[in-house]
């Protein structure tokens, strides 16, 4: 049987990795964003795992290959207005699953070449731990989440 002070060393233990897993996907997000930014196409797409789908609201997008999310962050960067700078991420917040499984809600700021942000948005991520890295599977923008009871 545990005794109290073997509850607070594994708690402490637990908090610990917990922590450290929440750093790694921020760590990803932030990553993600500055080779989005960077128009890093080869970076970007290492940041996910396949097959990966856009839930877009009207459909879909699934990408079962590197080339074929290679095409869709070309054609998502390519939209980008010309004064478009680079990335940043917002408030995140991070929902552990399982130890493999993560759902992520993050925001997103997108700066023109002044350093001003033109555009702030929402993504709902969701990520696999895999080969000892988190990898994004499945990415859903959204303007708002309403709670419905």
């Amino acid at each position: 049987m545990l005794n109290s002070k073997s509850y607070i060393v594994l708690f402490l233990f637990i908090s610990l990795i917990l922590t450290h897993q929440k750093q790694d996907i921020v760590d990803v997000l932030q990553s993600y964003n500055k080779a989005f930014g960077e128009a890093d196409y080869t970076k970007i797409i290492s940041f996910f795992d396949y097959p990966t789908s856009f839930n877009l609201s009207d459909k879909t997008v699934t990408a079962s290959n590197r080339f074929k999310l290679r095409l869709i962050y070309k054609k998502l960067r390519g939209d980008l207005p010309d004064y478009y700078a680079f990335s940043k991420s917002g408030k995140i917040d991070i929902k552990l699953i399982d130890e493999n499984i993560a759902i992520v809600n993050a925001e997103f700021l997108r700066y023109r070449k002044d350093s001003t942000i033109f555009h702030t948005g929402s993504a709902q991520y969701h990520f696999r731990y895999k080969n000892d890295k988190w990898k994004i599977f499945t990415l859903t923008p959204y303007k708002d989440i309403k709670i419905l009871n």
